[in-house]
């Protein structure tokens, strides 16, 4: 696409860590702001109003996930489900004197690193599973590092950075057979590929909105029923106590919007990311600076999802460059009080301090078409042959 101010380029391909809000969930949130206003804890008719969209709302994300009404529960965000997931549960565990051992892999969100870390300084023992080079955890591993204690086991199920794919059902199956509450961050997959929690055993799940073209500041908490945790932050009750406060009507709207469009196009999106994935990853395999990161087999890696190390160059300069040329992309490094540190996820592959550094992740999204995968590509070429 054309960019309106400047009449250059301008495409974007950061669809990991955020989607455009789709017109249709735009026009939604706007009605709602005009005809459900209402708090939907109000007993009246404008408060009975709001809550009967909230819960059209919530039987779309059901949908989506195929579970229950009673199992989908509205948060903040992805990073809020996480938090109640792995910490609601640890509460759960210690008030009923089970076990205090919970298992993660090396290459989680923060926002799940952070609560394990957290638990790990109130007395916890956390396992951390390591990851092969193309950032799949051992089964083997997983299967010896669980014991007597294990509460609880939390693995991602489409990573964000290199785009792997882990085998959840595998996974959820070990849970299952060793009567493990076992939760996956989701966020990186809602929309691009079908979640089937009725066949799937996991006992919790966690969305984000705002990475399949809702709002943001709009997340979902999977709970099976029967799962139990407690709830770490206090208030009015609502969403069964687990994320109180009121509701925001508005966004769960924007969200259901968002579930209902992807349910209804979820095949078809697929396919479309695939054939981007595949025409991207195929012509940059082929240039002699770049080294793919994560699963080379794309139907193991998130629909859409391409990264590469760049040698010789760092991932943020080359980021610079493309957004230069109305690109938008991202890198796996992350800048801190002024010092670029390498990703977690690309160091727990095996690769040096000065590799990671010169990541880059592509991820195109539903508003991308091939003649843009063509432009990206011819960009990054010129970028590399320029480059010192």
């Amino acid at each position: 696409m054309q960019s309106e101010a400047t009449g250059t380029l301008s495409i974007y391909a950061d669809n990991s860590a955020t989607t455009q809000t789709r017109p249709e969930v735009t026009e939604a949130i706007t009605l709602s702001c005009q005809e459900n206003w209402g708090n939907a804890s109000s007993i009246h008719a404008v408060g009975r109003k709001a809550k009967q969209a909230l819960e059209n709302a919530r039987s779309h994300v059901a949908r989506l996930l195929n579970c229950e009404n009673d199992e989908v529960w509205f948060s903040a965000s992805g990073t809020n489900s996480n938090n109640i997931a792995l910490l609601g549960r640890a509460r759960f565990a210690e008030a009923n004197e089970l076990g205090k051992h919970l298992i993660i892999s090396d290459i989680e969100h923060p926002s799940v690193l952070g609560p394990a870390q957290y638990l790990e300084s109130h007395g916890w023992r956390v396992t951390y599973i390591p990851v092969n080079r193309e950032g799949f955890i051992d089964l083997d591993k997983l299967k010896t590092a669980i014991s007597k204690d294990t509460s609880i086991i939390s693995i991602v199920w489409g990573n964000n950075e290199i785009g792997t794919i882990q085998p959840i059902a595998e996974i959820a199956k070990i849970a299952k057979e060793h009567d493990i509450f076992f939760h996956t961050d989701a966020v990186q997959v809602a929309g691009k590929f079908p979640i089937d929690l009725k066949a799937l055993p996991v006992s919790a799940l966690s969305l984000s909105g705002h990475k399949f073209h809702a709002p943001k500041g709009i997340g979902v908490l999977f709970l099976r029923a029967g799962a139990n945790v407690m709830p770490i932050t206090f208030g009015g009750g609502q969403e069964r106590g687990f994320f109180p406060g009121t509701e925001s009507v508005t966004n769960i709207i924007g969200l259901g919007k968002a579930a209902e469009l992807a349910f209804t196009e979820l095949q078809e999106t697929e396919t479309a990311l695939r054939k981007m994935q595949s025409n991207f990853m195929t012509e940059i395999s082929q240039l002699k600076d770049i080294k793919l990161t994560g699963p080379a087999d794309i139907n193991k890696r998130l629909p859409g999802h391409a990264s590469f190390v760049a040698a010789g160059m760092e991932g943020e300069a080359m980021v610079m460059r493309l957004n230069l040329n109305g690109i938008y992309a991202s890198s796996g490094s992350a800048c801190h009080n002024g010092l670029l540190e390498p990703s977690h996820v690309l160091r727990a592959l095996g690769m040096s301090n000065e590799e990671a550094k010169g990541s880059v992740r592509i991820t195109f999204g539903k508003f991308n078409t091939i003649e843009e995968v063509g432009m990206v590509t011819k960009t990054l070429k010129k970028i590399l042959e320029y480059s010192p």
